[in-house]
């Protein structure tokens, strides 16, 4: 019997790797399995595509997109 494949939502868009790849490693850190789409797309110029798309599953996008949107946010002092 074969499982069904969990729905991915795109949670953020990326123009540079390196911004793509410190998402990974802070999803990878709460153990939240990620998928790195259009990878191909970095090396066209940002505005001219809609860049690398960073998808998790349905369930796990909400928590997601809380920890990129904390670990972007400034330090306050």
């Amino acid at each position: 019997m074969q499982s069904e494949a969990p729905e991915l939502m795109t949670i953020r868009q990326f123009g540079d790797m390196s911004e793509a790849l410190l998402a990974q490693a802070c999803l990878d850190s709460a153990g939240i399995q990620s998928f790195l789409m259009d990878t191909n797309m970095g090396r066209v110029d940002w505005p001219l595509t809609r860049g690398m798309r960073w998808q998790v599953g349905a369930d796990d996008a909400g928590t997601a997109i809380a920890l990129l949107e904390e670990a972007s946010a400034p330090e306050k002092s």
